[in-house]
């Protein structure tokens, strides 16, 4: 055998190694931050987050759900005061229990309306409602808090919706 006829010369082998080798990073680097969305923690409360904050702004205390984020008055002082009865409300939601009325599957949550330009902790007190408009079924908050927020107009005033899951 003659040396012309070799089927693989050293640069061929070089170059053929570095893809393999380079591409093998790829994927040590890269796939477990493809996975990541689909994982336990912050991004399935992220999910649960955002789930129950369209819910609210979008079909339980709407007005009508042709216009999602205007929300009726009587819906939103029936979600924040356990004792109203609902008026004006679209929807049969049950909202004595937040885990039903958000189905968020026995995670803590803390639901808060305030002002535009407030800080989510200072909950918003419009004259049509006595108490400052917060709910949460847990009295601790826990420092790995997943956030959703929604714009939202109620009675012609803008103000956003904050839902914290943890």
């Amino acid at each position: 055998m003659n040396g012309s006829e070799r089927g693989q010369t050293t640069l061929d082998f070089a170059v053929g190694m570095s893809v393999f080798l380079l591409t093998v990073i790829f994927v040590i680097a890269y796939a477990p931050t493809m996975f990541d969305p689909f994982a336990g923690g912050s991004g399935a409360k992220l999910v649960a987050a955002d789930q129950a904050a369209t819910a609210l702004s979008g079909d339980l205390l709407v007005a009508s759900t042709a216009e999602p984020g205007t929300l009726s008055a009587g819906c939103v002082v029936a979600f924040f005061d356990e004792n109203q009865p609902g008026q004006d409300c679209q929807t049969e939601a049950d909202f004595e229990s937040l885990d039903s009325a958000l189905a968020l599957d026995d995670r803590n949550v803390n639901v808060t309306i305030h002002e535009l330009d407030a800080s989510a902790s200072d909950p918003a007190t419009p004259g049509w409602f006595e108490d400052g408009l917060t709910r949460s079924n847990s009295e601790t908050t826990q420092s790995d808090v997943a956030v959703a927020t929604r714009t939202v107009s109620i009675e012609g005033q803008q103000y956003r919706l904050t839902v914290r899951v943890w």
